[in-house]
């Protein structure tokens, strides 16, 4: 198939369907996952579609563009197991942590069923449950407004709860970071909760897969100056890592 068509191809596909991963586009045009990352590079530069972290956006698509959670538990699911497996060298016996909204921390709530007396905090309804299969740790759920079809919980009862607590960490989750702009949000309703959790945590791990720092959000959920370690893959382009180890951030690749 020549490049152009190929191309083409790719185009009718993620305006047909709106959001496609790369791993959609690997399968759909049988294409190789860095053929589909030039490709969508390079389509994303004549703006006939948009990139966006994992995969790419039809440019008729409604805007700003958060992806479903189905999708994001699709998008690096290897990546964000290992990054999992990594944080959960973090945590000890009795240990206070929060973990936050999203797909990434999920993977180390499944983790936790080999812990007793954790205190864990979340606003995270699959997360809470998943933590709750083991009667031995104790779970914390921040109440408040549900966010429809992501199933975590903001606003005012939610952040005034998160800030009468303290922790000893927080496993932090975020739709995008820049090394110069700091880490962003899709949404403004979970960015002062995140924002109040980095706040009343000894230490802040951010968890995220590779592609979230080829990606930018709306708002602002801070500078990278709170955060304590940053755990990501080893896909994660060298010079990225050697920008954020010169800004004195610790980062484990994993």
């Amino acid at each position: 198939m020549l490049r152009a068509e190929r191309q083409n191809q790719i185009v009718d596909i993620v305006n047909q369907k709106g959001i496609v991963t790369i791993e959609d586009l690997m399968e759909q045009v049988r294409i190789s996952k860095a053929t589909a990352r030039r490709d969508i590079n390079s389509l994303s530069e004549e703006k006939r579609i948009i990139k966006i972290r994992g995969g790419a956006q039809s440019v008729i698509a409604s805007a700003p563009y958060e992806p479903s959670l189905l999708t994001r538990s699709q998008v690096n699911a290897d990546e964000k197991k290992r990054i999992a497996e990594e944080a959960l060298r973090h945590i000890f016996p009795e240990d206070r942590i929060i973990l936050d909204s999203g797909t990434t921390v999920l993977e180390v709530a499944k983790l936790l069923n080999t812990f007793s007396n954790l205190t864990v905090v979340t606003n995270d309804i699959h997360i809470a449950a998943e933590v709750n299969t083991n009667t031995a740790n104790h779970l914390i759920f921040i109440g408040g407004i549900i966010r429809q079809g992501f199933c975590s919980s903001y606003g005012f009862y939610a952040e005034t709860m998160l800030k009468s607590l303290s922790v000893d960490k927080i496993f932090l989750s975020v739709d995008a970071i820049d090394p110069d702009l700091g880490i962003m949000s899709y949404t403004m309703d979970d960015v002062n909760l995140k924002s109040i959790g980095m706040d009343n945590a000894k230490e802040v791990f951010l968890l995220c897969d590779h592609s979230k720092f080829c990606a930018q959000a709306l708002f602002s959920v801070g500078m990278m100056d709170k955060i304590t370690t940053i755990i990501s893959g080893r896909e994660l382009d060298a010079s990225v890592a050697e920008k954020l180890r010169k800004n004195g951030k610790s980062i484990i690749l994993v």
